[in-house]
C-alpha cells in the first residue's frame, strides 16, 4: 500500500512507466490524476494505491478505499475509488508481463487474511477487454466467486473505422442534421474553427467560467461550484499538459467561444473528460458540432478511438456514434450460496456510498427546489438568453417595423384591408360549415 499524496518520485517513475505499457490505457487511475484528487477532492486523504511490484516494477495498480469514511461496517467492504464525481473509469492499471499472476496477487491482498474476509467491489471496469478475463481467471485461481452487477454501455468512437456509408441509419439522420444546423451557423456568423488552447495559460480558467454559466453551474454541479473542484481542474490539467497529453477544443467564430472539451491522450486513445457549451448559442447545438469536429481531427492525429466516458443513456452521444463498450461492476467475494447476497448487498453499499459522496449542499438544494416547485407556464421571459447573427438582428428588426405598421393601420382604418368596406365583428362573422356526419 501507497500514500498516493506521499508517494515518492521513485514510485512515481514507476507508476508513469506502468500506465504507459498498461494493456488497456485508463488516464483517470495514472498518477496526473489521482494525486490531485486527493489533494483536493473530499475523502481523498483516505485512499490507498495498491501495487503489485517486483525489483521496483510496477505490474499492476488499483486506487482502493473503504466503502465508508470510517471504515466500520459491519461487513468488511474495500471498493476501487471511483466514487468520485470525475472519475469515469474503473479499470485497473496492468502490465502484459504477467498479468493474471499480478492481479491474482492485488485481488489476495484485498480479501485479506482471517475468518471474517473482505468483499472487493470494483466499479466501471471495462467488461468487453483483456483485463475483465484475467480479473476472472485470477479470481478461479484464488477460489473466491466474481459477480457481474449494474451492467451497461459507453459510447465509443472507432476513429478508422467511422465511416459515413456504414453507419445506421439513426446516426446519419442526425450527422444530417447536425450539418444542416452547420451551414445555418457558417451564414448567420462566418465559419467557425476548431482550436487546441491547451497551451493558454488562461483555457483552464475559461473553461471553468463557460461550464458554471450552463445548467451545472445552476444544478450546482459546475466544478467552479467548489473552490476543491476548481482547483482540482486546474492542477490535472496542469500536469497533463506537462506530459503533453491535453486536448482542450474549443469551438470559436470570430470573439465567441462556442463550446469546449477537456480531453485526455493516453496510448493512442482520447477520453473525453469534461465538455461545456456557451448557452447563449444553444440554437446551433455546438456541443453537438465541436465532437464531430473532434472526431475529424482525432482520425487525422493517430486517436484509433474515442471514449465518451458517458452512459449510453446520454442525449447526445449514442445519436452520433454507433459504437458501444460494456461497463460493469465486479463483486469479489467467498464461494457458497451464502455469498451471493452478500455480494449484492456489497454491490448496494458502495454504490449507496457514492451516491452520497457526490451530493453537494447547491445540489441538494437545487433538487428539491426542482421537486417541490408548482409547475408555471414558460413565457418569452423565461427563455434563456440567446445571441442572434448581425443579419439575423436586421431581418428581425425590420419584421418588428412591418407587424407595427400593419397594427397601427388597422386600428386607424378598421375597414381600409376589405375592398367592399364591410367590417365584420365578433358576432357577425359567418359561422364556418359542419362537416357532415
Amino acid at each position: 500500500m501507497i500514500s498516493i499524496p506521499d508517494i515518492s518520485a521513485f514510485d512515481e517513475k514507476a507508476w508513469r512507466e506502468l500506465a504507459a505499457r498498461a494493456i488497456e490505457p485508463n488516464p483517470f487511475y495514472e498518477v496526473d490524476f489521482l494525486v490531485p484528487a486527493c489533494r483536493h477532492l473530499r475523502n481523498g486523504k483516505n485512499v490507498m494505491l495498491l501495487v503489485a511490484t517486483e525489483a521496483g516494477r510496477f505490474h499492476a495498480c488499483l486506487p482502493v478505499r473503504t466503502a465508508s469514511a470510517s471504515g466500520k461496517l459491519f461487513w468488511p467492504v474495500i471498493s476501487s475509488w471511483v466514487q468520485n464525481l470525475y472519475g469515469s473509469l474503473g479499470t485497473p492499471l496492468v502490465s502484459p508481463e504477467r498479468a493474471v499472476e499480478a492481479l491474482r496477487c492485488l485481488l489476495a491482498t484485498l480479501r485479506g487474511d482471517g475468518r471474517c474476509r473482505r468483499v472487493v467491489v470494483l466499479e466501471s471496469v471495462g467488461d468487453d477487454g483483456p483485463i475483465a478475463s484475467y480479473l476472472r481467471r485470477a479470481a478461479d485461481d484464488l477460489g473466491v466467486t466474481i459477480g457481474t452487477y449494474a451492467p451497461g454501455e459507453r459510447v465509443v468512437v472507432r476513429c478508422q473505422e467511422d465511416n459515413f456509408d456504414a453507419l445506421p441509419t439513426r446516426v446519419k439522420r442526425e450527422r444530417k442534421a447536425r450539418v444542416r444546423t452547420w451551414r445555418r451557423l457558417c451564414a448567420d456568423w462566418g465559419h467557425p474553427a476548431v482550436l487546441d488552447r491547451a497551451r493558454d495559460r488562461d483555457s483552464a480558467t475559461r473553461f471553468l467560467a463557460m461550464e458554471a454559466s450552463g445548467w451545472k453551474g445552476r444544478s450546482g454541479t459546475a466544478m467552479a461550484s467548489r473552490t476543491e473542484d476548481a482547483a482540482f481542474y486546474r492542477e490535472v490539467t496542469a500536469r497533463f499538459v506537462a506530459s503533453h497529453r491535453l486536448r482542450m477544443y474549443s469551438l470559436e467564430v470570430g470573439a465567441n467561444r462556442l463550446a469546449m472539451q477537456t480531453s485526455f491522450w493516453a496510448n493512442r486513445a482520447l477520453f473525453v473528460w469534461k465538455s461545456a457549451y456557451d448557452e447563449r448559442f444553444a440554437r446551433y447545438a455546438p456541443g453537438a458540432q465541436l465532437k464531430l469536429q473532434v472526431f475529424d481531427l482525432a482520425r487525422e492525429d493517430g486517436v484509433q478511438w474515442i471514449d465518451s466516458c458517458s452512459d449510453a443513456i446520454n442525449d447526445h452521444w449514442p445519436r452520433l456514434s454507433h459504437g458501444r463498450r460494456r461497463i460493469t461492476t465486479l463483486a469479489i467475494g467467498g464461494r457458497g450460496p451464502m455469498h451471493r447476497p452478500l455480494l449484492k448487498l456489497a454491490v448496494l453499499l458502495v454504490d449507496a456510498s457514492g451516491k452520497l459522496h457526490r451530493i453537494s449542499r447547491t445540489n441538494f438544494r437545487y433538487k428539491i427546489t426542482r421537486a417541490t416547485r408548482r409547475p408555471r407556464r414558460r413565457s418569452f421571459l423565461s427563455q434563456p438568453e440567446t445571441v442572434q447573427s448581425p443579419g439575423a438582428l436586421q431581418d428581425s428588426a425590420e419584421s418588428a417595423r412591418c407587424k407595427i405598421h400593419c397594427v397601427q393601420r388597422e386600428l386607424r382604418h378598421p375597414s381600409a384591408h376589405r375592398e367592399d368596406g364591410a367590417d365584420f365583428s365578433r358576432s357577425q362573422r359567418p359561422k364556418a360549415r359542419s362537416r357532415p356526419s
